[in-house]
């Protein structure tokens, strides 16, 4: 029997509005590599502001990009597998890094090992993930992120959770409970039948944190929308128009919600799965009133893509307070020579850091930027190659 529901509501914000405060700079000082993919040993200081990382395919470009973010986030945007992560023959991968924040600094550090991976915050091991995946916001724009506008939903929801994070750090919980809530209804329906007696303090369960999660991503949905307008005008062209609704697969409204499951339980047993609920949200997407995922080119395609993540940076840092880390993994290979110079001027306007991946150094241009500002790395076989 499931126990009852959390006592204690938590009050959450109708908004996602900026908490009223200037953005402050967040820059990585630091940065360390030990064992990770096929970079065995790499340390280096990156610039304020662009980092500009070449090199031939297979080199560790990508693996670069990739260890700064699972510092931030402790996952990867490449796999779920964490133990790829770890060089071959290796008993444990290690990122190490002195970030600034404002005023502030501190030492993060994420360990990978056959026990699982640990996380620390200025040498004391984090207990709370959803914590420390606030501290460090980033985003990264990579190849398989068409699957944002190309694919199924499940990209879109992530999106949205991502951004819903840091206004409401609550949001993992919420997840992660829906989730195990709506496996133990699932099972009891299937094993007891619609009449078992433990449904109803499921059903609560699921109806409390679908509800929550539910309101989180409405909000998120809105705020994506509007962040993502800037990028997109300066990106694509100038007659077309980028709409975004959030297509809700539950409700906000948690006595509803109960009611909705109470009702959908025949059905359910016999699907073998939930008809109602977060799990089936979506994020719709139209450019010039047509529906993107059937009717948008591929350059449209890319163009949707990089405007979402850019709506995503500033999503981030209304919701922050800082200026998150951005990852651009070849991006030059994404876009034709008009839109990389837009996007290079959007850079330039950003208070980002910035690391962007490419084969020559020369295709990522940063009109402006003083030789403090930018700094150009050539990887090759996981190490820096003498300027």
């Amino acid at each position: 029997m499931a126990p009852p529901p959390d006592s204690d509501f938590r009050e959450r914000s109708g908004s996602c509005e900026s908490p009223g405060r200037d953005s402050v700079a967040l820059l990585v000082a630091r940065l360390r590599l030990k064992d990770f993919r096929n970079i065995a040993d790499l340390a280096f200081e990156p610039a304020p502001r662009f980092n500009v990382i070449s090199g031939d395919n297979g080199q560790g470009k990508t693996s670069l990009l990739e260890a700064i973010y699972c510092l931030a986030t402790t996952r990867s945007f490449r796999t779920d597998q964490l133990k790829e992560l770890r060089r071959d023959g290796a008993p444990f991968a290690r990122v190490d890094a002195e970030l600034h924040d404002g005023d502030q600094q501190r030492r993060q550090r994420l360990t990978l090992s056959a026990e699982g991976r640990g996380v620390y915050l200025d040498e004391q091991r984090v207990a709370r993930l959803s914590e420390y995946a606030i501290r460090t916001p980033v985003v990264v724009f990579h190849p398989g992120d068409l699957e944002l506008t190309m694919g199924g939903a499940g990209a879109r929801r992530d999106l949205l959770d991502r951004v819903g994070l840091f206004s409401d750090p609550a949001l993992l919980d919420d997840r992660r409970r829906y989730r195990q809530a709506l496996r133990e209804r699932q099972k009891a329906l299937e094993l007891r039948g619609e009449r078992a007696p433990e449904l109803d303090a499921y059903e609560t369960l699921v109806a409390l944190h679908g509800a929550r999660l539910s309101q989180s991503r409405a909000r998120a949905a809105e705020e994506l929308a509007r962040a993502a307008q800037p990028g997109f005008r300066r990106l694509a062209a100038a007659d077309l128009t980028l709409e975004m609704a959030y297509k809700a697969g539950g409700s906000c409204a948690e006595e509803e919600f109960r009611s909705e499951l109470a009702a959908r339980r025949a059905t359910d047993r016999r699907r073998h799965a939930a008809s109602f609920g977060p799990h089936k949200d979506d994020l719709t997407l139209s450019v010039g009133g047509r529906l993107a995922r059937k009717t948008a080119s591929q350059g449209q395609h890319r163009i949707l893509a990089l405007s979402l993540k850019l709506g995503e940076l500033h999503a981030i840092e209304r919701a922050r307070g800082a200026h998150p880390l951005l990852l651009l993994d070849d991006v030059s290979s994404e876009l034709d020579p008009a839109r990389i110079g837009a996007v290079q001027g959007f850079l330039h306007d950003s208070q980002s850091q910035v690391f962007v991946t490419t084969t020559r150094s020369e295709l990522f241009q940063t009109p402006g930027a003083t030789s403090s500002e930018r700094r150009d790395y050539r990887l090759r076989g996981g190490l820096f190659e003498p300027p």
